[in-house]
């Protein structure tokens, strides 16, 4: 990835976790909807059941020496109207009465029945003759509380796997949705970064400024940094010693929180030179203890990949003891007058 810019690392981090998180809610959130679907289906077929169960006719027509031609057309249209895939009259012993398949007529119903012979209606999700369905059991009653037969409703699963099915689509276009939204997020940001960065990837700019920070720390004279609102950002180990500021080695190059020029207690006059912006070449401060000589331009960076005119990002403030100055000034001398 060395070639990808910041904003490309963000989106691709972006990517993955839209992706990640849209896998886990769509997945948590299509369970949660089965269940429920489950649920909802199961309810709706135990209310079919127990209105056929509860019906006269019905009650009637099981204790009949024929349930099956008093009820196989009638369990059919009701199951017709009440969606359903089958509806099944059952006898106390769990023969079939009634089946769409009319083959099945005649044959044990293969669910679960033990519960609805006690008197209590039950639901279950089970394979039967239509397949995995949902499906409920209700027991036929008759006036003296005696169970004279059974009814069974059920919906196909694969019924109801198509219509949460039919919910996918959402989730794919949520998805795809904030996909764009970090696209132009990322673009956005992407731009943002490369003008604040001058175009620079971070490995670059972390180079870059490595080079920076020996550099300015190896120069004999003290540099200090201030940004366009007049706080201090940077300042050498040598500014530090010949200002009496704080020593910041070991601590990334002495780079600081953008602080306030007063809060340093740097000499009266250069805090004021600092604070006023002005440009000065060999300004002579007296401070306690030295004589230095200052100077201070605007902070203009080499134009950039992405900007062709720099603009001043503060000021750069220097600092030179006026007495090694003068010293090293003399070794020069003798040292050109020796040649």
């Amino acid at each position: 990835m060395g070639g990808w810019g910041m904003a490309g690392r963000l989106f691709l981090a972006y990517v993955v976790f839209i992706v990640v998180a849209a896998v886990f809610v769509g997945t948590a959130a299509f369970v949660d909807t089965r269940d429920r679907g489950y649920e909802a289906t199961a309810d709706r077929m135990l209310s079919v059941a127990k209105a056929i169960a509860d019906s006269p006719l019905v009650v009637t027509a099981a204790q009949s020496p024929d349930p099956t031609l008093a009820l196989q057309a009638y369990t059919l249209e009701v199951g017709e109207h009440a969606d359903a895939d089958f509806i099944s009259v059952l006898s106390p012993s769990g023969i079939r009465w009634t089946h769409p398949d009319a083959a099945e007529i005649g044959r044990t119903y293969t669910g679960q029945t033990a519960g609805a012979l006690a008197g209590r209606p039950l639901t279950e999700v089970a394979a039967g003759t239509v397949g995995p369905s949902v499906r409920a059991v209700v027991p036929i009653v008759d006036p003296d509380g005696t169970v004279v037969g059974l009814v069974a409703a059920g919906v196909r699963s694969s019924s109801l796997q198509t219509a949460l099915d039919a919910r996918l689509p959402a989730t794919l276009a949520l998805t795809v949705a904030l996909l764009l939204v970090g696209a132009i997020a990322a673009g956005l940001l992407g731009r943002y970064l490369r003008r604040s960065t001058l175009g620079w990837g971070p490995e670059e700019l972390a180079q870059r400024y490595g080079y920076a920070a020996s550099a300015l720390n190896s120069v004999r004279e003290g540099l200090v940094l201030s940004d366009r609102a007049g706080r201090v950002v940077y300042y050498s180990d040598r500014a530090a010693q010949l200002l009496g500021l704080p020593s910041r080695q070991g601590s990334r190059g002495a780079v600081l929180p953008p602080t306030a020029i007063d809060d340093l207690s740097l000499p009266p006059g250069i805090a004021a030179l600092m604070q006023s912006g002005r440009t000065v070449q060999d300004e002579l401060h007296v401070t306690a203890s030295r004589e230095l000589l200052v100077s201070q331009v605007s902070a203009v960076p080499t134009p950039g990949r992405t900007r062709t005119r720099a603009t001043p990002l503060g000021t750069v403030t220097t600092v030179v003891d006026s007495a090694e100055l003068a010293a090293r000034l003399q070794r020069i001398e003798s040292r050109h007058r020796s040649d």
